[in-house]
């Protein structure tokens, strides 16, 4: 029987699921233009304006485009377990 407390297991979410994204446009040789909105999607927009493709934080494509944007995934940040955690010693004096 194990008495340590176990720490409850998440369900995997996109690394940059909560992050604010800065909003900004990147023109296409194509006359379209790329937006990145600050909900981190991207939409490819036509010259009317009008949107042509869109790709969410959780499209397989979005990491594709977003490097245009100079933005890389990355992997979930992990909470730090001290040093001390397995061993339960208490405050040094």
């Amino acid at each position: 029987m194990n008495d340590e407390p176990s720490l409850p297991e998440s369900p995997p979410t996109p690394p940059t699921r909560g992050r604010k994204f800065k909003a900004r446009e990147l023109p296409l040789s194509d006359g379209g233009r790329l937006v990145l909105h600050a909900n981190g999607s991207i939409d490819h927009v036509d010259d009317a304006g009008h949107a042509e493709r869109s790709w969410a934080l959780d499209d397989p494509e979005w990491s594709q485009w977003a490097l245009r944007f100079g933005l890389h995934l990355q992997d979930a940040t992990v909470p730090p377990t001290g040093r001390n955690a397995e061993t339960n010693l208490g405050p040094r004096r």
